[in-house]
């Protein structure tokens, strides 16, 4: 219990408020994701082929705009908790360090 207590410590708050923003801007794709989901599986409903050729271009401009944002959101994400987690070891390995060397 003691260890993970060091371990919240370790990580400080403005990395964890980038991390939670990161993933809030994730989760607002999902209303936009339905959308394309609902459309391309779909496949009862009589096909009007000008309302398709519309339809699909509009979902491939929605899709080709959600894969780069979700590509930079997903390293950006990677960054973070590569940080928290190298924050976190040299934390540790310092504390440790220091107990080690007292008498």
């Amino acid at each position: 219990m003691k260890n993970s207590a060091h371990c919240i410590k370790a990580v400080p708050y403005q990395e964890i408020i980038d991390l939670r923003d990161t993933l809030e801007r994730l989760a607002s794709w999902q209303e936009p994701l339905t959308t394309l989901e609902n459309y391309f599986s779909n496949p009862n409903t009589p096909i009007n082929k000008k309302q398709v050729v519309k339809q699909y271009y509009a979902c491939s401009k929605l899709f080709q705009t959600f894969n780069k944002e979700f590509d930079l959101l997903l390293t950006s994400a990677e960054k973070q908790l590569h940080e928290v987690s190298w924050n976190q070891t040299v934390s540790l390995s310092t504390e440790e360090a220091l107990t080690d060397s007292l008498p």
